[in-house]
Parts: C-alpha cells; structure tokens; sequence
C-alpha cells in the first residue's frame, strides 16, 4: 500500500510538472518539497522494495568480499580490450578515478568533472556534470542511486537510470583531493569530511571526520572524529551493522554504522603517513602503514620498509604483522589465490614518483603472513608517472587538477580462477597467476598485460563481473571482455 500511495504522490507531481509548474520544479533535487525523481527514490526504498544485487557495487566490489568477484575476468588483456572512453575533448580533459557495475552490466565511471554510466558494449547512458566541484572518491551503488561526494563539501546521491540528483547534502566546507572511496549500505552512506590541517604531512591538509547520511534523503546520522585524519578512506561494512577502517597512521577502526559509536580501536604507527587503505577477510582486518617518521616531507625511498599488520575482526587483537621491503602504499585484497591453500592477502608495494624506481606485488598466507608468491613489477622510466606530465597543461585549460599523482599501483582485485588484477603506474595493466607454483611470477602464462598509458589512482580497481572487466586509468575507461 505504501507504494502505492508514493507512486500516487510522483505521479501528481508529474502532472502537476507537465502544467504550469516551471520544469526546474520537477528536475532539481536541492528544493523543498517531493520532486518526482525524489518520489521515484522514496517508492524504490519502500520496505516492499526488491532489493537487486549489483556485480560491483563499489570502487572495492560487494560486501562482505572486497576487491574478489565470484565472476572470472578475461585473462588474456591484449587481445581482450573491446572498447575504451576518453573524454571527448581529449584524454587529458578529465582524471578518472573509480568504477560500479550493476546488475545489468552497465559501467559507472567518476571523475574530476562528475559521472558517467555505460552500458556494456560501451554506450554511454547519461552523465553528471559536477564542476567547479570534482569528484575523487570512487562511487558505490545502492537501492537504485548511486554515491559519491565531491571536493565543494557534498555528499550526492544521482538516480541511477536517469543520472538525476536525488540529494545533495553540504556536510563540511571542503572534502580532500585524495582518492578514497564513498560507501553505501543498509540505509547510510558514509564519506571523509573536513579536509583540513592538521595531518601527519607537516604542509598538507587531511579529512578529519567521517559522516554518515541517510541514504534516502541525505539527512546527516552522526561523525565521527579518528585518532588521527583519513586518507584515502576505504569503509568496508562488516556483519553485525559495523565497518572498519584506518587512519592515515595505519590505526584500525571498528565502529558502529548506525551510531557511530566506537567498538575497537588498535595499532598504526605515530606520526607516519600511508597512501594505503585496509582490507577484510578470513576474520581479520588487515592495515598497513610506513616505517618511517622524519623527515615527512621529504619523499621516501623506494626501498623505505612498511607493515601489513591482520587484527582480529571481533575484538581488534593482533594476529599478526611483518615489514614489508617497499612501502606497502594501497589497500590489499583478501581472497582465493590460483594455487594457492587457504585464504591470501594480495599486498602491492611501491614509494611512487621516483624516476628509476621499482614496484612488487607480494602474496602472503592470510592466517600466518608467510610469503607466497611476487611479481616484480616495471621500473619507473619517466619523469613521472605514465600520462601525469604529459596532461599538465590540457587539464589546466580545462579547470581541474592538474596531475593525477597517484599510488604507484591501483587497488588489486582477484577473479573466480585467483586470478590477481591490478595497475601499475607505468601504465600497464597486469592479469597475475602462479601457474607452476614456484612462487614467482614469470612468462607469457602467468603475466598478461595492456598498456593503458596512463597510471592508475588509488582509488580505482578493477571491477569484475561475469565475462568482463572494467578499470580506470587516471584519465580513460578500458573494458575487456571474454
């Protein structure tokens, strides 16, 4: 009956749209009253809403397996590629950041100039102009819309067929440039507000809080305020209504997602800075951070040590923890590994921006942290990294950011065969697998690899769904399919 009643409502009002009510009455989300795409929202959140399940509902996939598909990917990039975008007005006009697929294989792309969604063949659908303000968190998908904030404050919610907004809420005077993540599930969105100094960067602001909205209307649920700020925030939801995180110390986090009231808090390293996120799976949280305190503001070397460190989820206590020979800067995965026993955390390790440098990906055994298998990455051969240089003074015309300066690897993903999908700065996209079990990654079986020219944020991975892959390069959208 309820929906009933809210159809009734949007159907009024369409008709009241269609007479002599002004059509920015009917389209504008940020006006009093029910707008019809409003309506539309509030009918498909009705308790007698059929909840659909999307592929890859986030930058970092579905809950309660982040970065793994129960889908395999195409293996074989090369001669995989079906199509890409570039921004009309060439690939430099914009930085890209994160992809979602939904449950009918359409893409959604953000980027520093809003949202663009794509159906499979490469189609695109609508987008959202966001500037001035832009969009460098990866966006989630949620009962119909999708999520995302911006650099201006704002949290958004944009209908997913049309690309309309629903809300937009104004939560803090500016949300960082750093590429994070915005998520959603069970009725709230969650987001990293305040950007601001103090930060563990002596010259750089950080956000301070995070926010909880109501994922029907964007009102404001409650903040809250870590030991230290967040960068490139990851929420990832756990069972029980919670959600884990860490700080840009390596502190893991677990509080509740309905109160945000602190469960359990341990870890991290004082004064120190990590481009990394955390990641669940196999009953722990796993952080990582950087070893080295002073000097911040010098850049540290490639062979700078970090920690990947596994809590255990119920109660916070350390499992256990080891040093890392390059810095540990994104979020690992945790999943099945081709060939491997058991569970394994997926660790890219890499100090990016340092012309001549080197970056590996290592596997460890998830219970014990034993090392299972790497893969030695490309060498830094440029100035900087692959497409940032070049794009300077496109994006500078075009009023965005100027360089996309990201992590020296994406976020990794692994498919239903354990294979490990991730991006390296170089450019290139990597499909992994040990084939012979010897514990490197090596020959034209057990690498495969497309080059996106163009390096990767932090905040995209590689989103998989059945038959197919889609990825962001800090400026493009590659989709490859089986």
């Amino acid at each position: 009956m309820a929906r009933l009643v809210l159809a009734s409502l949007a159907a009024a009002f369409l008709r009241c749209c269609l007479g002599d009510t002004v059509e920015a009455d009917c389209k504008d989300g940020e006006r009093p009253g029910l707008s019809f795409i409003q309506a539309k929202a509030l009918a498909r959140d009705s308790p007698n809403a059929k909840k659909v399940d999307y592929l890859w509902s986030s930058g970092r996939g579905n809950f309660p397996n982040y970065g793994v598909s129960p889908a395999s990917a195409p293996f074989d990039l090369a001669h995989k590629k079906v199509w890409n975008w570039s921004h009309p007005l060439g690939r430099f006009a914009t930085l890209t950041y994160g992809t979602a697929i939904d449950h009918q294989r359409n893409i959604y792309l953000s980027g520093a100039d809003g949202v663009r969604k794509f159906d499979h063949k490469g189609k695109m659908l609508w987008e959202y102009d966001s500037l001035p303000a832009e969009m460098m968190d990866a966006p989630s998908l949620h009962d119909g819309k999708l999520y995302g904030s911006d650099t201006q404050g704002n949290v958004v919610a944009l209908d997913m067929d049309s690309g309309e907004v629903v809300w937009r809420t104004k939560v803090a005077k500016e949300i960082g440039q750093d590429n994070g993540f915005t998520m959603a599930k069970d009725g709230v969105v969650l987001a990293a507000t305040d950007f601001r100094l103090p930060s563990p960067l002596p010259t750089a602001a950080a956000n301070h809080k995070v926010q909880a909205l109501n994922a029907s209307n964007g009102s404001p649920m409650w903040s809250f305020e870590p030991d230290t700020p967040v960068w490139n925030f990851l929420p990832l939801f756990v069972d029980e209504g919670d959600f884990v995180f860490q700080d840009m110390t390596g502190k893991a986090y677990r509080v509740d997602l309905h109160t945000g009231s602190l469960i359990w808090k341990n870890g991290g390293l004082d004064d120190t800075w990590t481009d990394g996120s955390a990641a669940v799976g196999n009953g722990m949280v796993f952080t990582v951070h950087n070893n080295k305190k002073e000097p911040l503001t010098q850049l540290m070397g490639q062979y700078e040590p970090g920690t990947l460190s596994a809590y255990n989820l119920s109660n916070g206590e350390l499992v256990w923890k080891l040093v890392t020979p390059r810095p540990p800067n994104n979020a690992p995965a945790v999943g099945k590994v081709k060939g491997l026993d058991g569970v394994s955390v997926v660790m890219p390790l890499c100090q990016q921006i340092i012309p001549g440098s080197f970056c590996d990906v290592h596997v460890y055994d998830a219970d014990t942290g034993d090392l299972q298998w790497v893969f030695h990455g490309p060498q830094q051969t440029t100035l900087m990294q692959a497409g940032d240089l070049e794009g300077i003074s496109a994006r500078t015309l075009r009023g965005i950011r100027s360089t996309c300066l990201p992590n020296g690897w994406s976020a990794p993903s692994i498919d239903a065969h354990g294979t490990v999908f991730v991006g390296n700065e170089q450019g290139n996209l990597f499909a992994l697998r040990d084939m012979d079990g010897d514990g490197t990654i090596y020959g034209d079986d057990e690498i495969s690899s497309y080059d996106t020219q163009a390096a990767f944020s932090g905040s995209s991975s590689p989103a998989i769904a059945p038959g197919l892959l889609a990825v962001a390069s800090c400026d493009s959208l590659f989709v490859f399919k089986d």
